[in-house]
């Protein structure tokens, strides 16, 4: 399984990438979480900016396919995009993912 998540500008924008990947079975789901405040330097300049997160979790497969979904409907110049192999995932829960994804 693996696991991988972006930060939008605000709630709405999160809410529909979520819901709608997960309509699309490129994640089993989607979790929305924030406000969360960035500090980071863009344009040479430190900036502070509130954002949210959007956590999926997906199979390898779909979540290859996910990313550039995900980069097509982003609304930065560069979106945070990061993706790590679950060390431990219990079989229930990982069959309930193939179930999502693999109807």
């Amino acid at each position: 399984m693996r696991i991988a998540w972006t930060t939008l500008p605000d709630r709405e924008a999160a809410e529909q990438l979520a819901a709608a990947a997960v309509a699309a079975r490129l994640a089993a789901c989607a979790q929305v979480e924030g406000p969360l405040v960035s500090h980071y330097f863009w344009d040479g300049a430190q900036e502070k900016s509130e954002e949210y997160r959007v956590t999926f979790k997906g199979l390898p497969a779909q979540i290859a396919s996910l990313e550039p979904w995900v980069h097509a409907r982003h609304p930065y110049h560069v979106p945070e995009w990061i993706v790590i192999k679950t060390e431990h995932v219990s079989e229930k829960y990982l069959s309930w993912v193939r179930s999502r994804l693999n109807p």
